[in-house]
């Protein structure tokens, strides 16, 4: 076919970029530097031109999500988590503008986490034929070696957080004030859709809880 050449050096720069953050990853893990250091090399890394990883020559599908382009990570909005395996957070640069973060982990089997990914996507496809809509919202998993992958990060807050900040209000008072709807009596001042969609949500947390009594 006349698009092979175009598709194998996609494939190709698509292998390098991989390649270059897994041995980014597996150096700033593997060094005795505190965190801050940690993050401060990753910035310098990210920002040298020799690491062909802060602006690319011309867009690459996103090996996480083909139907991404990107053109770069971010320096300045990536960083490491504070864990043990000190996976990074990579802020990356697309063609649509709007950015798109990842986790990079080294150090950690992703195949499992990858697998249940797909199951879960499965089942949502087969709950929704059956007109069972859960709200599952499955984030993308790749592994791209035995010990290295992928992960969409998803910006989120834990119930705990939530539930210290807004004291006796708790979970409810949280979503009266993100989604207020003073005139919903029955959904208690929050809006509608909202609530329905966190009702649901405690069924798609009981599917989470079957895989982890599977796997224990």
């Amino acid at each position: 076919p006349d698009d092979e050449p175009d598709r194998l050096d996609t494939f190709r720069r698509q292998g390098e970029f991989i390649a270059r953050i897994t041995k980014l990853a597996s150096t700033l893990r593997l060094s005795k530097d505190a965190r801050p250091k940690k993050i401060e090399k990753l910035k310098s890394a990210l920002s040298s031109a020799s690491s062909g990883l802060g602006t690319f020559s011309a867009p690459i599908p996103l090996p996480l999500d083909a139907r991404i382009s990107i053109t770069g990570i971010d320096p300045e909005a990536s960083s490491v988590f504070k864990s043990n395996l000190f996976p990074l957070r990579l802020q990356l640069l697309t063609t649509s503008g709007e950015p798109y973060p990842v986790i990079f982990k080294n150090g950690d089997d992703l195949r499992q986490d990858q697998l249940v990914i797909q199951l879960f996507t499965l089942m949502d496809r087969l709950l929704r034929k059956e007109n069972l809509d859960l709200k599952l919202m499955p984030y993308r998993v790749l592994a791209t070696g035995a010990v290295d992958g992928m992960v969409q990060f998803v910006p989120s807050r834990t119930l705990q957080d939530i539930t210290f900040e807004y004291g006796a209000q708790g979970l409810l008072g949280y979503l009266r004030e993100q989604h207020a709807d003073p005139g919903s009596v029955g959904t208690y001042g929050v809006e509608p859709e909202v609530l329905d969609t966190y009702i649901r949500s405690c069924g798609r947390w009981r599917l989470g809880q079957l895989h982890h009594y599977r796997c224990v």
